[in-house]
């Protein structure tokens, strides 16, 4: 079992241009406050921006930034939504909107870059 299975993520859309990622959020996924744990939102973020990233290229993170601005709370479905704000030869940059439900607020902003190489060959 994944990372990402464990904390019961669904790759719901996977393509070069736009990745999208959900989340419940449950009893055990709260922080001390009742609200969703930021590690929470930062892992559902991430997990987006390792599948687009990773279409098209091996890549890995270089840098990573969040930005929260609203909570979550128990119940709330999270869909996290990965787009490429620049793709080159060797750095990408996605930008992940984490939002309420699939066209409700954004509840955080994560930014990440990630160096790239071409694709394994199978012989490889």
């Amino acid at each position: 079992m994944s990372y990402a299975d464990f904390l019961g993520m669904t790759v719901r859309e996977a393509t070069p241009g736009r990745t999208v990622v959900s989340l419940r959020i449950t009893p055990d996924g709260l922080n001390m406050h009742g609200t969703a744990h930021g590690g929470l939102l930062f892992s559902l973020a991430d997990e987006a921006f390792a599948v687009i990233s990773n279409l098209e290229a091996r890549a890995v993170a270089v840098e990573t930034h969040l930005s929260f601005f609203r909570p979550a709370r128990e119940g709330d479905e999270l869909i996290a939504v990965a787009t490429p704000e620049r793709v080159g030869r060797t750095l990408a940059t996605y930008r992940v909107e984490v939002r309420r439900g699939g066209e409700g607020e954004v509840l955080a902003l994560f930014l990440g870059t990630v160096a790239r190489r071409e694709p394994s060959r199978p012989s490889e």
